[in-house]
């Protein structure tokens, strides 16, 4: 990202969107069974652009509802924020299933226009 112009204070961030993306994969679309997982990183214009692709089982991350962040902590389901963790980090956040390609994620981070600094 760096290389493309990225600011560096905001890579930590979207390595733990990442992250998630990735864990979710391996906890749940392949769910302890062995498989593949692809990730791409482009840049197309200001915009840095991260595709996941594995062949597990599908889910929609939009199917999940918005964490209660005022809950209680102790009332709190453990787990289950990564999702609002990448919508909050990235500035777009997609999802496809082909049955040809399997799941496709995709993360996208905007440089800003004026500085190329990210936002």
């Amino acid at each position: 990202m760096q290389h493309f112009g990225m600011e560096a204070a905001l890579l930590p961030r979207v390595e733990l969107a990442v992250d998630e993306a990735v864990t979710n994969v391996i906890k749940h679309a392949y769910a302890g069974s062995k498989g593949q997982i692809h990730l791409t990183c482009t840049r197309e214009g200001d915009t840095f652009v991260i595709t996941i692709q594995d062949k597990g089982k599908p889910f929609d991350p939009r199917s999940v509802p918005p964490p209660d962040l005022e809950a209680d902590v102790d009332g709190r389901r453990i787990g289950g924020l990564g999702i609002y963790f990448m919508k909050k980090i990235m500035d777009e956040v997609s999802y496809r299933f082909d049955p040809a390609e399997g799941n496709v994620l995709t993360l996208k981070k905007r440089a800003s226009p004026a500085t190329g600094k990210s936002t």
